[in-house]
């Protein structure tokens, strides 16, 4: 299992590891380079079911204040949505029978894939922060490529 990514405020207050001044700064430094300037709107494509569309909207409006998203997650995102519904309408049924089961199955690892890849997860996010901060610490990194 991989190593549970850790963010800045979980380095200051204090874990197993001891962490240089360094090390937070840099953190701190990569969880403000996330962040985008100016705010995007994201607007769901027009295939896009109505029930997916309500999914769009309560998606993007808990990562609006994390600017997570871009015009360019649109796609990924409506595909997100998209089995998201389709799981829950397979999941309401009051008989599913074995291809339900195999096509929620499916959904379900479509929806956590997507989500891991859009920054939709905790563990996803940190792993954001961390890469960012990885690339500040590297001092030395573009004189031996």
């Amino acid at each position: 299992m991989p190593t549970k990514p850790i963010t800045s405020e979980i380095m200051q207050d204090g874990s197993e590891k001891h962490w240089t001044k360094e090390e937070i700064a840099a953190r701190k430094i990569s969880e403000s380079l996330i962040k985008r300037k100016t705010k995007k709107s994201l607007n769901p494509p027009s295939w896009l079911s109505k029930e997916a569309c309500i999914t769009w909207r309560r998606v993007t409006a808990s990562v609006k204040d994390l600017e997570l998203l871009d015009n360019m997650d649109t796609e990924i995102l409506a595909m997100y949505c998209d089995a998201y519904v389709k799981y829950q309408e397979l999941s309401i049924k009051e008989k599913i029978n074995n291809d339900d089961l195999k096509a929620m199955q499916a959904y379900s690892r479509i929806v956590i894939s997507y989500a891991e890849k859009l920054g939709l997860t905790p563990s996803a996010r940190a792993r954001l922060v961390k890469k960012h901060a990885d690339k500040v610490l590297d001092k030395f990194g573009d004189k031996f490529d």
